[in-house]
């Protein structure tokens, strides 16, 4: 019925019976097409100039009515000023049955034609679920490297229908890779999708994610879009091994630390990383405090600290990685070149030496690298230039020798000198060091014995016998040796000068003893010697008499003997008796003990009745300390002897008879009158 009006209001137009075109009633705001959020509030605008008919709304070709209101319809009304012509569609909280075709109408009049225009409100449902078939969220799928894997992606239960977006990682996945598939909903008025991806996994997709996020309307400025993700585990050998902290160029000061650490990116199963020096394993002790790598997705790193030490010169350090992969282990090595100074430095040679002699010494050093430069301080000034030798360890480094070749001479009063030998490594800011004390010998001054030998010596007298010697170093010893006996002497030192004493009690065996002074030192191969011999005078010590016979008779003869011992100078020997001097005695002489006289006194007597019980004396004296004196008692036989008292004078006659009264004195030989 409209369009039939519509029609023949169009042809009486057409034949200009009716108004024109701009007096009818028009739309000047029609509604726009919306999409919508189910639960969102729909306003679709419709403004009408020039309306002179009914302004309804209708939904799929049902009319709504021309109620304001809309009965039937809570949640619908129309909004605006009728009066202006504004019929705009209000509809609060719009739920799928909402989702359609609405015209805005305006009835004809005797004068205008119907008009309406339309537009459709799309009802917008988010999917319910996003999965990846097959897997449960966030699963680790795992697959070789090389080979392929579908992954099946359910957008499921959307209006209209939804789309899937890949990700691999942080990036999109392109659309072109994918195959998607819509398929009606078991809910009504709703489509699923199925997004199939064929990833051909890789090594670096190790431990990455692989997502799937829903993409539709309604989910337009959404901040977390639904999505499924799983993690791929893509069994792969790791890669070559790295190790960083030491290049290959570079050289380690002695005492410089350094941490090794081998760095290997990827390897499922996780790889293991093992250090190796020259061969051997060493145990797992990490550096304290070490950095990781800056980008530690894929990488498994092990760090090994090192000390830089002579023997770490050369050193072989091998990092070696293994996984259930690989049939045999991934290595790389670096090999550390460590300069460093000689621990040690030695000098060999002369310790002792004579002054203006050949001093030649040898300085030698531990390992070195590079190799060390020696310079010799001899008495505190450099000396220029030394023979210089090389030998390279085995074990890496240098050993370096000089040899030292001066004649020492100007030492004045020096009696030792200091050598010094010192190693400097160019690149190691150090200097090793070593001296040596050398004695400066001088030659030993003669011995002098300083006591008057020339002089005579009474024996029991002190003696006391000094002997010096003038310079030589080391200081000498001096000896005093009396014959081959050494004599308990003193020795000091004065300045200069080396002196000993001795104080000895001198005996007649002295006399032409040898008194030596021995000088010697620990270089003197041959002592030097000086001897002199004592002149000891000395007396007689003993005296033996004898008699020879021991008993006679009166008349017969008698030989008294005196023998004196050694004396020097000769004794004199003499005879006495009761004070009276005898003479006539006969002595000689012959050589005695000790250089000296030893002497034989004899007198002879003719003897007497009288001569009974006589003392006869022998004395010896050579003028020195105590005359010697011993004596021996005359023994000699005879009969009894009358001593009577003188008579007065008696003439007698011959053959008168006299009587005398006598005592007769003892004698063992016959009485005899006297």
């Amino acid at each position: 019925m409209i369009f039939a009006r519509s029609l023949l209001f169009l042809s009486l137009a057409l034949a200009g019976g009716v108004k024109g075109s701009s007096d009818f009633q028009h739309f000047t705001v029609i509604p726009e097409s919306l999409e919508v959020r189910e639960g969102e509030d729909v306003f679709l605008r419709c403004v009408v100039q020039n309306q002179r008919g009914k302004a309804q709304w209708t939904k799929d070709g049902f009319a709504l009515g021309f109620e304001r209101n809309v009965p039937g319809y809570p949640r619908y009304s129309y909004a605006g000023d009728p009066e202006l012509g504004e019929h705009h569609l209000v509809i609060k909280g719009v739920t799928l049955t909402e989702d359609g075709e609405y015209q805005c109408q305006v009835g004809p009049t005797i004068t205008d034609p119907p008009i309406w225009t339309a537009a459709n409100v799309t009802v917008l449902l988010p999917p319910k679920s996003v999965r990846i078939v097959g897997w449960n969220e966030g699963s680790l799928v795992q697959v070789v490297a090389g080979h392929s894997i579908t992954l099946e992606c359910l957008v499921a239960d959307a209006r209209p229908p939804p789309s899937a977006i890949w990700y691999r990682g942080p990036e999109l996945v392109d659309q072109n890779l994918q195959e998607d598939d819509i398929e009606a909903s078991t809910l009504p008025r709703r489509w699923s999708l199925r997004s199939q991806l064929v990833v051909k996994a890789e090594a670096e997709d190790d431990g990455r994610e692989f997502s799937c996020q829903a993409s539709h309307p309604a989910l337009r400025g959404s901040r977390e879009p639904p999505y499924s993700s799983i993690i791929l585990s893509v069994l792969h050998p790791p890669g070559n091994p790295i190790i960083t902290g030491y290049e290959m160029s570079e050289t380690m000061l002695e005492g410089e630390r350094r941490n090794l650490t081998c760095v290997v990116r990827g390897g499922n199963p996780t790889p293991w990383v093992e250090w190796y020096r020259d061969g051997r394993l060493l145990d797992d002790r990490t550096a304290p405090d070490v950095p990781p790598p800056a980008d530690l997705e894929g990488v498994i790193f092990k760090t090994y600290q090192v000390t830089a030490t002579a023997e770490e010169n050369n050193a072989v350090y091998m990092c070696s990685v293994s996984n259930d992969l690989l049939s045999n282990p991934l290595t790389t090595n670096v090999t550390l070149t460590v300069h460093y100074k000689p621990r040690s430095v030695t000098i060999t040679g002369d310790s002792v030496i004579e002054e203006g002699g050949l001093l030649e010494l040898n300085c030698r050093t531990s390992p070195s690298n590079p190799p060390a430069a020696i310079t010799w301080i001899m008495r505190g000034k450099l000396i220029a230039s030394t023979k210089r030798s090389l030998e390279e360890e085995e074990g890496g480094g240098w050993i370096t020798s000089s040899v030292l070749r001066e004649k020492v001479i100007g030492v004045g009063n020096a009696t030792h000198i200091t050598v010094e030998c010192r190693a400097s490594n160019p690149a190691v800011d150090t200097t090793v060091k070593a001296a040596k004390v050398i004695t400066i010998t001088k030659p030993l001054g003669a011995p002098v014995l300083d006591t008057d030998f020339g002089r005579d010596i009474v024996a029991g007298s002190r003696l006391r016998i000094a002997c010096f010697t003038v310079g030589g170093f080391p200081p000498p010893t001096l000896s005093l040796y009396k014959n081959n006996d050494i004599i308990r002497s003193k020795m000091h030192y004065d300045k200069n000068i080396t002196r000993v004493e001795a104080d000895i009690t001198v005996t007649p065996g002295d006399n032409k003893a040898e008194v030596t002074c021995q000088a010697t030192n620990e270089v003197t191969a041959t002592p030097l010697k000086t001897s002199a011999r004592l002149s000891v005078l000395f007396a007689p010590w003993n005296i033996e008499m004898s008699i020879r016979p021991v008993t006679v008779e009166a008349g017969e003869r008698v030989t008294v003997k005196c023998e004196s011992s050694s004396s020097l100078p000769p004794a004199n020997i003499t005879w006495r008796s009761g004070g009276t001097p005898l003479p006539g005695a006969n002595t000689r002489a012959s050589k005695g003990s000790y250089g000296g006289t030893y002497l034989i006194s004899e007198l002879e007597l003719r003897t007497t009745a009288g001569d009974n019980g006589r003392m006869i004396e022998c004395i010896a004296d050579n003028g020195i300390g105590t005359q010697l004196v011993s004596n021996i008692t005359l023994t000699v036989l005879h009969g009894p002897i009358w001593i009577v008292p003188p008579p007065e004078k008696l003439d007698v006659f011959e053959h008168d008879e006299v009587v005398i009264t006598a005592a007769a004195k003892s004698n063992p030989g016959p009485l005899r009158y006297i």
